[in-house]
């Protein structure tokens, strides 16, 4: 009996020092981590900064190890450029998506029975998306997802890519805050109280709101209004392929760890009903029997899958299906 308690003993000091020792190894590591982290991101930091910062990216370390182990799709969790700020920074930052009013009308267009979909569509292998843009530290997400879906239909319209200015809908939407977030729809409108938009190059992004300086003589793009459309993944997935990219939105938290993969997380770390962040659905696919949403970001192309992400499709994953809007431009007719 005392024999075998002795090796329990002895077990015990030796599996408690191996331990001790991976983790000196690992804090080793981490430090060698935010180092190349600084590097590759261009993060400068000195005195008693640095040892916050370093402190945070330990912390977010360990929350990309758990999200990892949690996971039920092929994503992979990891350093990314967020990997210095608090979850309360990042979202304060990134995550400005601003939800309508309770009472403001939300009219959903009827979309018909699917019949068969492809198994695989992109409509970046057609041309209708536009490289991917940083918004930088402004919370502008809102305007790009709406830019950039009117990119598309116009695209759809007269076969060729117009990059339209995101900034003039940060400047002139009155009804949204600038870069402390907006709707979607209130950026439709916005274009439409306008009268259209300008070239990209002509009025370029700079990553703050200025006044409004819309120029009617130099609008190259125009929409009649906007519409949303059902919840429903299958519906959703034919509108898409049929008429474009798609303004959607989702609770976008996990993205500060998320650098590859299939993302699939529990409800518990991305809720349906908490949106927060507005991106761009530009194709769906399926891999390995897991079926996807392509969503692209606007976050620059160091982040993420080029800039992209890839999204479980068929539950309404983080909310995905809740805000599905596209701007109407005449080509085709809402049913």
């Amino acid at each position: 009996m005392h024999s075998v308690l002795y090796v329990m003993l002895i077990f015990f000091v030796c599996t408690e020092a191996h331990r001790n020792i991976s983790q000196l190894d690992e804090f080793e590591d981490e430090r060698e981590l935010y180092e190349n982290f600084k590097a590759e991101y261009d993060k400068t930091y000195e005195g008693r900064e640095d040892g916050k910062r370093f402190k945070i990216f330990r912390d977010n370390l360990l929350k990309a190890k758990m999200y990892q182990q949690l996971e039920r799709g092929t994503a992979n969790y990891g350093v990314t450029q967020f990997f210095d700020l608090t979850d309360e920074e990042f979202r304060r930052l990134y995550l400005t998506y601003k939800s309508p009013d309770e009472h403001e009308p939300i009219d959903r267009i009827h979309v018909q029975e699917v019949g068969q979909l492809p198994s695989y569509f992109d409509w970046r292998e057609y041309g209708a998306v536009g490289p991917v843009r940083n918004q930088g530290q402004c919370g502008s997400c809102w305007a790009f997802s709406a830019v950039e879906n009117i990119e598309g239909q116009w695209f759809m319209k007269i076969h060729n890519f117009l990059s339209l200015s995101v900034q003039e809908v940060v400047d002139c939407d009155h009804a949204d805050h600038g870069c402390s977030g907006g709707f979607p729809i209130h950026a439709y409108e916005c274009v439409q109280r306008l009268g259209g938009l300008e070239l990209a190059v002509r009025y370029p992004y700079v990553g703050y709101q200025q006044y409004c300086q819309a120029d009617p003589r130099y609008f190259v793009a125009y929409i009649n209004g906007s519409v949303a459309l059902p919840k429903d993944s299958e519906r959703i997935a034919k509108f898409l392929a049929t008429f474009g990219p798609l303004s959607v939105v989702l609770d976008a938290r996990l993205l500060q760890y998320y650098r590859s993969g299939i993302l699939n997380p529990s409800v518990a770390y991305c809720n349906p009903e908490e949106l927060n962040h507005a991106v761009l659905s530009v194709g769906f696919g399926t891999e390995q029997g897991i079926p996807y949403w392509i969503i692209k970001n606007s976050w620059g192309e160091q982040w993420g899958e080029q800039g992209y992400f890839r999204l479980y499709r068929g539950d309404d994953t983080c909310g995905i299906n809740q805000m599905v809007t596209c701007a109407t431009i005449g080509w085709w007719k809402p049913s």
